[in-house]
Order: C-alpha cells, then sequence, then structure tokens
C-alpha cells in the first residue's frame, strides 16, 4: 500500500505539471490568436509583463522568460511520466528517475522563488512557497515512508 502511495505521488506530479504547462502553453496560443479557449486560465504571461514593466523589461525579455517557463514545466512533466513508466519493482531506477523529476520542478520553484524576491511580489512569493513546499514535502516522503 506504500508503494502505491508514493507512486500516486508521481502520478500527482505528473498531472499537476502537465496542467502548468497546458495551461500557459495554450495561454501562449491564446495571446498569438492561435486558439480560442476559455477554459484555460491565460494570465500568467499579461502579469509576467505587468510585473517586469516596473523594470523597462522588453517585450523579448518576457517573451524569453515565458517561454522558459513553459519549456521547463513541459521538460518536468516529462520527467515525471518517465518515472511513470518505470516499474517500482526496478527500485533503483524508479528512485533515480523520480530524483530527476523532483530535482528538475523543484529547481523551477527556487527560481520563482528568487524571482518573486527580487520583483518584491511577496503575495506570490508565499504562494509559490507553498506549492513549492508541498511538492517538497512529497519528495521527502518518497523517501521517509518505508516500503
Amino acid at each position: 500500500m506504500r508503494v502505491f502511495f508514493k507512486q500516486g505521488l508521481v502520478v500527482f506530479w505528473f498531472l499537476w505539471w502537465a496542467m502548468a504547462f497546458l495551461t500557459d502553453f495554450v495561454g501562449g496560443l491564446e495571446l498569438l490568436g492561435v486558439t480560442s479557449t476559455p477554459w484555460f486560465d491565460g494570465h500568467n504571461y499579461p502579469f509576467l509583463v505587468k510585473t517586469l514593466e516596473q523594470f523597462g523589461s522588453t517585450t523579448a525579455i518576457n517573451v524569453s522568460l515565458f517561454i522558459g517557463i513553459i519549456l521547463w514545466a513541459l521538460l518536468s512533466a516529462g520527467l515525471f511520466l518517465i518515472a511513470l513508466g518505470t516499474p517500482y519493482s526496478h527500485t533503483e531506477l524508479w528512485f533515480r528517475r523520480v530524483d530527476m523529476a523532483f530535482i528538475v520542478s523543484l529547481g523551477l520553484w527556487l527560481a520563482f522563488f528568487l524571482s518573486d524576491q527580487t520583483v518584491m511580489k511577496f503575495d506570490l512569493e508565499e504562494n509559490h512557497m507553498v506549492q513549492g513546499g508541498f511538492q517538497l514535502l512529497c519528495y521527502l516522503t518518497i523517501y521517509v515512508l518505508p516500503d
């Protein structure tokens, strides 16, 4: 049962990162006028632009940062998917792949923490800290909980 729970945490974070990717990707397509999807919240890019305008950020910087976030989320989802495809019976390989997925995705949270602090968006930082902290807790649970 504990192994199933550990695997469930990996499933959860795959789904979470896949949705984070899709939300921003489809939101970006919407901003480009490629699609119109009212069920996706495409407000992250406009929020990024508004936040960075106080620093005189250019469109190129804004777009680059947004694409970087999208690609990092895609990489995170992909790594969790690879971990999901690894049987737990191959324990050492499973843990290596789970480690990679969690470490890469936690890296994005750390980047968000630093960015939030830099632009003085403490309400956003609090949100990112809760989400990133929850992910770290899940990662630690995988190691602390015995099989």
